[in-house]
């Protein structure tokens, strides 16, 4: 039906003639915008600025001071923005804090300008308080990131832009594929931490210190290794040397014992050394003995089997 109003009107303005419409648009006329339109009365200028998402959160100010910034100054002074002071003990400031500094980075990366990046932020801020404080279903987040993206490159001249028209139509798909990526595919994640009461034993924890003794005994206990008295001196403490064994003055003399010469062969008669030599000579003649007697078992086995092989030749003859 819109399709054909516009079509309509552009007949009227051609004239009625037919010839001069050429899909949609009279011939060699172009088509009008609504910032075109914007640009014949103050008051449809006025409405356009106040319905733009730029500068709504961020000013112009913060804009290009975050587009000069490192990651870790961005999330220093997001953190001053939204005095979010509480994110090193607070869980949802710092899912908060972290989203923001993300998507603002995200921005830098994608080279918005100011008044985009102001528009973009202004985007994720709105659609993370939606789950944040309205507690929004996954559905109507959706359909409200769908109305915030109308009118960016309209198709007809009458399509009303939402307050991101200057973005162009590329822009919106990675602006769109973002929030799909960091916002949408962690929905129920973020629905259970904004709902959920922060576990108390997370962000508070007991410790019993023991303090110093009273320093009335020869040395306080020893403060730095954090332990007891007791235990220090079983198993951490050095222990005192062990006192040296008393020794004789003669032992420690250091000329050393006298021994005196025993002659071994002056008490051996003539029988002993007989017996002694042949001991020896049998042992090591015994092993001789059989390696002899194998090596002539070995060539008469030869011999004989060379006669058998004459006889064999004989008889064959």
């Amino acid at each position: 039906m819109a399709g054909r109003r516009i079509h309509k009107d552009e007949e009227e303005i051609a004239g009625g003639d037919p010839h001069l419409v050429a899909h949609g648009t009279p011939c060699g006329r172009p088509r009008s915008t609504r910032k075109e339109k914007g640009k014949k009365g103050g008051e449809d200028e006025v409405d356009d600025q106040a319905e733009s998402f730029a500068y709504k959160i961020l000013s112009q100010e913060q804009c290009t001071e975050l587009l000069s910034l490192e990651v870790t100054d961005i999330q220093k002074k997001l953190c001053e923005i939204f005095k979010l002071s509480n994110y090193s003990t607070d869980l949802q400031d710092a899912a908060t804090l972290d989203y923001y500094t993300s998507a603002t980075w995200w921005g830098k990366q994608q080279s918005f300008t100011p008044q985009q990046l102001s528009g973009f932020f202004t985007v994720v801020h709105t659609l993370f308080a939606n789950v944040k404080d309205q507690h929004m279903h996954l559905v109507d987040n959706l359909k409200e990131m769908q109305k915030m993206l109308r009118g960016v490159e309209p198709e007809y001249s009458d399509v009303k832009s939402a307050g991101l028209d200057f973005f162009n139509l590329q822009q919106a798909k990675s602006i769109s594929e973002y929030m799909f990526t960091s916002l949408f595919q962690h929905y129920k994640l973020f629905e259970f931490m904004f709902s959920h009461t922060q576990a108390e034993e997370i962000i508070g924890t007991d410790l019993e210190i023991e303090v110093a003794k009273p320093a009335s005994l020869p040395f306080p206990p020893p403060l730095d290794e954090g332990v007891e008295e007791s235990l220090f001196s079983a198993y951490i403490a050095t222990p005192p040397p062990s006192p040296e064994p008393q020794v004789e003055e003669s032992v420690k003399s250091s000329e050393p014992p006298v021994v005196e010469d025993i002659d071994a062969f002056s008490e051996l008669t003539p029988q002993d050394v007989i017996e002694v030599v042949e001991s020896v000579t049998k042992d090591l003649m015994s092993g001789l003995q059989l390696d002899i007697a194998a090596k002539l078992r070995e060539k008469e086995n030869k011999l004989i089997e060379r006669i058998n092989k004459v006889h064999n030749i004989a008889g064959t003859t």
